[in-house]
Parts: structure tokens; sequence; C-alpha cells
């Protein structure tokens, strides 16, 4: 076989990566978010003419898709067949450097941009009725960040904290997302530092339509706080379908025990559809621990995460085109 037999035989056999990239490709909702993006990138009218809006837009969904630094998105934009095709890169030429690439992922952090990007996903998937928000489960999952001193500031990230969880203790940032009961989609997510307790951030995760709410344990309580939402805008009393303890069903008895487990099955099949989204962004988006410091860089990372996150699952359940 030829070189160039050889080279054509390899671009059609189908991988893993170019499936999961070809379904990027379809669901992204590309001129939305290029419309976004475009009033506030570089205008091209002095000095060098920027790169080509899309292929920047698309070497940045490469490095959150396989949680890259920014010199290694380039370098596998430039070795690999499946990341250069995605991304429109017929020539070493048309790749951005790694200090290009931070600049435009830190251009759309000022801009707000993230933050933009998941509310328009989340219109689209209402728009299409997959996001109800007759009910909402809250959740939370810890992102680690890293805890070495060896740094020019010769310190840890001050706006991340440390909090104990088990017997263990861990250092980072916490990801709080608001999910709709029946589509198990993100309508909301809020970031903090890790030692923020869960039940304080339940307001800021609903929407204000929903007949109830699910949580953990953990969660236990938040609808006697002073800040809670007790009630829908159509003045209706949420419910708050919050698990329990197992210690606080130890002294039931046996009848009542077991219609206690049964209530608590039902809320955790329900709950259980938060886990999912939790499940792409740390094990198929591989996000489980931060490289960037600062609060702002979670809150921008973490909501082009769910963003994409979303866009996933909703094309799992309902065969999303974009």
């Amino acid at each position: 076989m030829s070189l160039s037999g050889l080279s054509d035989e390899l671009s059609q056999v189908r991988t893993k990566k170019k499936e999961f990239l070809s379904q990027i490709e379809r669901i992204v909702p590309w001129g939305e978010w290029i419309e976004l993006i475009r009033p506030h990138y570089y205008k091209g009218e002095r000095g060098n003419k920027p790169y080509d809006l899309e292929r920047m837009l698309r070497i940045y969904l490469v490095q959150n898709l396989y949680d890259l630094s920014d010199m290694a998105t380039v370098a596998e934009v430039i070795d690999s067949r499946a990341f250069s095709e995605f991304c429109g890169v017929e020539s070493s030429n048309q790749v951005p450097d790694g200090d290009t690439l931070g600049r435009f992922r830190n251009l759309l952090l000022r801009s707000g941009l993230q933050e933009k990007l998941f509310a328009q996903v989340v219109y689209l998937l209402q728009e299409r009725g997959l996001l109800l928000k007759k009910g909402t489960i809250v959740d939370s999952t810890l992102i680690a960040a890293p805890s070495s001193t060896k740094n020019r500031e010769k310190k840890r990230d001050p706006e991340a904290h440390s909090v104990k969880k088990g017997n263990s203790w861990h250092f980072g940032y916490k990801a709080h997302i608001g999910v709709d009961k029946d589509s198990g989609l993100v309508h909301t997510v809020k970031v903090t530092s890790a030692n923020i307790h869960d039940v304080t951030m339940v307001p800021e995760l609903l929407t204000g339509d929903e007949d109830s709410v699910y949580g953990d344990s953990g969660y236990l309580g938040a609808e006697k706080r002073e800040d809670a939402v007790l009630f829908n805008t159509q003045r209706k009393r949420i419910r708050y379908k919050i698990n329990r303890r197992p210690s606080q069903s130890k002294h039931a008895g046996n009848r009542s025990r077991g219609q206690i487990k049964r209530r608590e099955k039902e809320k955790s099949s329900v709950r259980a559809k938060v886990e999912h989204v939790f499940g792409v962004v740390k094990g198929q988006l591989r996000y489980r621990k931060t490289r960037y410091r600062g609060l702002r860089k979670q809150i921008a990372k973490l909501n082009i995460l769910f963003a994409l996150a979303n866009l996933i699952l909703a094309d799992r359940r309902s065969c999303l085109t974009a």
C-alpha cells in the first residue's frame, strides 16, 4: 500500500474520539455561540489579523472536552487527525500558540461569556421542551485544587478552602447545581469555595417555578432557614423532599421503618439523575482537579463544562440536533 493510500485509509477509520467529536459537531449551536462571542472578539483593525473566531472556539472546546492545558491543546490539534479535522485545521500555521489560546480564554472570562453560553444552552433546551422546571434536584461536587505552595507567591490559592468529607480533608472549590427532576438537565450553576455548606446555597439553585425540591441528607433543614424559598411563582407551597439520615429511623417500628424505606427509595430514584451530570463532567470530560487559580476562573470553567454536559445528555435522550 502506498503512503497516500495508507493516509486515505486511516482518515476513514472510525474511532471513539472521532465519533465523540462528530457528536459535538452536531449538537453545539455554533451560530448562536459565535454571535454571542463576536462583539467581544478582536476586530483586526490594527496589527496582525486575528485567528478565525470559529476556529478559536473549536480549539477552546477541544481544550475543555479533554481537560488540556493551553500548550497541550495546541500540540494535540497539530498531532491528532481527529482534532485537526474538528477544528478545520489544514496547516500548523492555522493553529494559535498556547499564549494566544490563553488570551482567548481570558477574553471570554472577562466578558462573562461562559455564563452566557450556558444560559443560551438552557434557553435552547427550554424552547424544545426539555427543561420543564417543575421540580429541582440540588446537589454539589468537590473540585480539587493544587495544595502545593511551590509557586511564585509561595502560598495556596487564597480563594480555595479546605473541607472535611467523611474522614478525609479536601482542598478546592465546590460546584452547586440545580437539575430539572424530569430531564436531569442542569438549569443553574453556582461555584463557591469548598467550605461553603450545601444547604446555604439552596435558594440560589431554585428557579421559582418548582413544585418540589429533592436533595440528599446534607440539605436537611433547607426549608426552615430564614432565606428559604417556600412558595413558587404560582404561590403554591414548594415541597422539600430531602433524604433522611439512616440514624433518624433506627428507633422506628418495623412497619414504620418499611414505609420510611420505600419513601426514601422513591426520593433517591429521582435524585439519582443528578449523578448522570456529574458522571459526564468528572468522568467523560475528566474535570476532577482545576489547573486555574481564583474563583472567577472556576465559575467560567464550570459553566462551559455544564453547558457541554447538558448538550451531551440531551442528545442521549432526545436525539438533540443543533
